[in-house]
């Protein structure tokens, strides 16, 4: 595995226990993960696609997240063994709601016989 592949999984892993444990935003209080961590290839920036259980709450728990970027950074300085530590964005993670209208779509096809 690639080192870029590790580091995101790495951040991702790590992420997920700091927004799970460390993080008191009233902003968080649903079930927010992060799905995938997409740095860039001097490790400088990353990307971090986060979900929301609650679909009217994903604004909020991304702009909670994006505020408290700097504070999570600082922890994932102190947990990660690399020497740069990327800025991170988070961004909504629409794949969900993706696959259910591609499943929408696939059912509506089938029903009507084109597939």
């Amino acid at each position: 595995m690639p080192r870029q592949e590790r580091v995101d999984d790495e951040i991702c892993k790590q992420l997920n226990i700091i927004i799970a444990r460390e993080l008191k935003d009233p902003r968080l209080q649903t079930l927010v993960s992060v799905t995938a961590v997409e740095t860039s290839k001097d490790l400088k920036t990353a990307k971090a696609y986060v979900s929301v259980m609650k679909q009217d709450a994903v604004q909020d728990a991304v702009n909670a997240l994006n505020q408290a970027s700097s504070f999570i950074r600082g922890l994932l300085f102190e947990r990660l063994k690399i020497r740069l530590v990327p800025h991170i964005t988070f961004i909504p993670d629409n794949s969900m709601e993706n696959g259910d209208k591609i499943d929408k779509i696939l059912k509506e096809l089938h029903k009507n016989g084109k597939f």
